[in-house]
């Protein structure tokens, strides 16, 4: 039952994408504050980017 909100698939892919989301604005808040660790700051660019990518992903799967 493809794009039924009920369906179990569909409930797990919208609280992935939330969460990516929560990533993405994790980093933005992060950044905003005061990093002094650029290994810190090269783990959450990279968790931001993974995010970002997966993301895109997912929409691109859902098109087809």
């Amino acid at each position: 039952m493809r794009n039924n909100p009920d369906d179990m698939s569909n409930q797990l892919i919208n609280k992935i994408k939330t969460w990516l989301l929560e990533e993405i604005s994790s980093w933005e808040e992060k950044v905003n504050s005061s990093f002094e660790s650029s290994y810190e700051d090269g783990l959450l660019d990279g968790r931001k980017e993974l995010a970002e990518n997966l993301l895109e992903q997912i929409k691109k799967w859902e098109e087809e």
